[in-house]
């Protein structure tokens, strides 16, 4: 059995475990506190760079999207400025109109317009169409130019110019005294695609 006299500590070792209990107590509070405190921080400070670096990358994909979408849209004008000059349907009716209304501007008269065979290329298919028409020989000019300011391409092939007659065979008709040239000429325009519809005689609208 042990004495309680031996129990007692001397006085240099009460100054002993006076001066290390501090220590024993900050190292039993910095285990147990201090350091799951630290790794927790320590893992949360790697979870917020990952999602630092995630939020970047998903503000440098944005600005990679408004470029993209910039592009696309740029593309679609393009696109649709390209399907103006060489439409993918034939658009025969668009293409006629687009004849007489040049004629109109221009102040001459269409005698007739006659549909050939459409010619079918590996990208695209050519309409070519007869013309007649007759006029001033500035006015039948300035249609040829409105032809070529025209959003669709028109080539212009075969043109022989001669004096205006009447009739023939292509209908009755009165040439006006200011009218000194008739043009015959082949206008030929274009479409996507390799499809050959049968063209289509176009008249003259009446006056």
């Amino acid at each position: 059995m042990t004495s309680k006299k031996s129990l007692e500590l001397t006085p240099v070792q009460q100054l002993w475990v006076a001066a290390l209990l501090p220590a024993v107590l900050a190292a039993v509070v910095f285990y147990q506190f201090v350091v799951p405190v630290r790794g927790r921080a320590a893992s949360l400070d790697m979870q917020y760079r990952a999602l630092q670096a995630q939020n970047l990358r998903g503000k440098m994909l944005m600005v990679h999207q408004v470029d993209l979408l910039k592009r696309i849209a740029g593309a679609q004008q393009e696109l649709a400025q390209l399907r103006k000059i060489v439409p993918d349907e034939p658009a025969n009716d668009d293409f006629v109109r687009t004849v007489y209304g040049a004629a109109a501007s221009s102040a001459i008269h269409v005698r007739s317009l006659v549909g050939e065979k459409f010619q079918s290329e590996q990208y695209f298919t050519a309409m070519p169409f007869q013309l007649h028409a007759d006029g001033t020989y500035y006015r039948v000019l300035n249609f040829f130019i409105h032809l070529a300011n025209s959003p669709r391409i028109v080539d212009v092939s075969e043109l022989s110019l001669s004096p205006p007659g009447p009739g023939g065979g292509r209908g009755a008709y009165s040439v006006r005294p200011e009218e000194t040239v008739a043009a015959d000429c082949v206008l030929t325009t274009y479409y996507n695609g390799s499809q050959t519809p049968a063209p289509a005689n176009k008249k003259p609208p009446r006056r």
